[in-house]
């Protein structure tokens, strides 16, 4: 009996012996693959890890140049406002002209808020408060 069975088994093998080296080929593949999944998932955890940090990274910077950017507006209306206040109270010293020409100054120096505060206290003696 087990020789009708074994011969039975060959001929079934040699009629369909692409299917068995299809399915055996494909074993072989799946059990290679499922080897080398686990690192890649490491390195797309990591990958994902190392992404967002840099997006946090961006993020920050972005705040603190918006942050000094508005800083910078800040003190650049406040100058200006301090420079209008002064020429009011002292028309007879500060003349048209030179109040025109701080301006100037300052408005070249609109994005660096020190440059401001020195060109305040140089020009009109005006001290930051």
């Amino acid at each position: 009996m087990f020789w009708v069975n074994l011969k039975i088994a060959l001929t079934w093998c040699r009629q369909h012996w692409r299917w068995l080296v299809l399915s055996i080929a494909f074993l072989i593949v799946y059990a290679m693959g499922k080897r080398g999944s686990k690192s890649l998932k490491m390195q797309a955890e990591l990958a994902r890890k190392q992404y967002n940090k840099e997006k946090e990274a961006i993020k920050k910077s972005h705040e603190e140049q918006i942050r000094l950017r508005d800083e910078a507006q800040k003190r650049y209306s406040e100058a200006v406002d301090r420079i209008e206040q002064r020429y009011e109270n002292n028309k007879n010293i500060i003349s048209h002209a030179k109040k025109e020409e701080v301006k100037k100054m300052i408005k070249k120096a609109k994005s660096n808020p020190d440059e401001i505060d020195e060109i305040l206290e140089k020009e009109l003696g005006v001290k930051k408060q």
